[in-house]
């Protein structure tokens, strides 16, 4: 196991290169687990496992998490893990990522222009959950949508919210550019509309409005909730015949 994650370290060497020299170095802790930091990578459960914080409770979302340097105002979850970290995790764990390389600095905003030319975006199928402890103690863990909901407005009518889709996420992993790795310089862990510079779109119905996404204050914990923040790499889907 170990010399397998060695090889495919070696394919990700040119990330390590342009890491910053804080950057650190996959660490065995047992048989197919290894941290990066506070990212713990499991290669038997195809997990991705690290800590953050719930960032809101109420409110208009336009990411599903950033760093505390990113625009916390308009993002459900807060972590202070760098985003760089995470990726070479899910690297190591064997995402691929946005198959067509982006190009151009990534801007920081999310407005109707910039979702009017946003591209189609390709990446790895990944589920997304989070775990926490209830008022009463009690371990909790549950699907990160179920922390969504997505409004509807219909003219001359009031509007209406509806559960966001449970299912899968899309892992798009970022990219570079002048040698700087975009989510890291912009916070950006995921996002639920799309945004290339993110690790992780969102691919459901209603990713290119950025005003339709809210919190679901019925099920999400308060404000400065911990939660464990867990990615599991789904398997590529077959070719269809």
């Amino acid at each position: 196991m170990f010399s397998r994650f060695v090889i495919t370290a070696l394919a990700v060497t040119p990330l390590l290169a342009q890491a910053p020299p804080e950057f650190r170095q996959p660490r065995e802790l047992s048989p197919g687990v290894f941290e990066i930091g506070a990212v713990r990578l499991d290669k038997n459960a195809n997990t991705v496992k690290f800590p953050a914080r719930v960032n809101m409770d109420d409110g208009l979302l336009e990411y599903l998490m950033v760093s505390p340097q990113g625009p916390v105002h308009e993002s459900l979850l807060v972590s202070e893990v760098p985003p760089q970290e995470v990726h070479m995790a899910m690297l190591l764990l064997g995402a691929k990522g946005m198959t067509k390389p982006q190009t151009g600095a990534g801007s920081g905003r999310i407005d109707q222009a910039s979702l009017a030319k946003a591209p189609k975006l390709t990446g790895d199928r990944i589920l997304i959950t989070v775990t926490w402890k209830d008022k009463a103690g009690k371990e909790q863990t549950v699907p990160i949508e179920r922390w969504l909901v997505r409004k509807i407005f219909t003219p001359r009518k009031p509007e209406k919210s509806v559960p966001a889709e449970d299912g899968p996420w899309l892992y798009t992993g970022s990219y570079f550019y002048e040698n700087r790795f975009v989510a890291q310089i912009e916070g950006a862990f995921g996002s639920l509309v799309t945004y290339p510079g993110a690790l992780i779109n969102n691919p459901r119905a209603g990713s290119t409005d950025d005003h339709i996404w809210f919190v679901n204050k019925k099920a999400a914990p308060p404000v400065a909730t911990p939660v464990e923040f867990t990615i599991k790499l789904e398997p590529a889907e077959k070719p269809a015949k």
